[in-house]
């Protein structure tokens, strides 16, 4: 029975002045014990959710904390770069053939080293879309589920 009949039928104008049929008070008290087993199953349902937040925001720092330590090191990279770009150049002024070849090398591996970072700082922030995705397609379902009952 829904909530609008029984409020109804409690406040419906009966036989005889403040008498109400048995009934009616039968139906209020399953309406009661209704709400005392929902309000247990909607206490634990929060608490489901509580813990799906917990884990996703633990995810979501883990992620965060990688894209710092990808960007520290890209950081390192591009400064080594920098740093032996104008060795290079130096080198290159110089008459030894080892001291450019040696340059090109160092330069070729941080340069390497910065597109693997690049990359993989790419690929961890595109994955920021899907932080706490879980926790909202769990709620879009209760809240559906919610309103499909009223």
């Amino acid at each position: 029975m829904s909530w609008i009949a029984v409020i109804e039928k409690l406040f419906a104008p009966g036989p005889g002045v403040g008498h109400a049929s048995e009934s009616v008070i039968a139906e209020s008290l399953d309406v009661v014990r209704l709400l005392r087993s929902a309000g247990s199953a909607l206490s634990a349902q929060a608490a489901l959710h509580g813990q799906l937040a917990r884990v996703e925001w633990e995810e979501e720092k883990n992620r965060l904390l990688q894209i710092t330590a990808m960007m520290l090191v890209g950081f390192v990279c591009v400064l080594c770069f920098m740093i032996f770009l104008g060795v290079l150049v130096l080198a290159l002024s110089w008459d030894t053939a080892y001291r450019i070849h040696a340059c090109v090398g160092v330069l070729v591996v941080y340069a390497v080293a910065l597109g693997i970072v690049i990359h993989r700082l790419q690929a961890l922030l595109a994955r920021g879309r899907y932080a706490f995705a879980a926790t909202r397609e769990e709620l879009a379902a209760d809240i559906a589920l919610i309103k499909s009952k009223l």
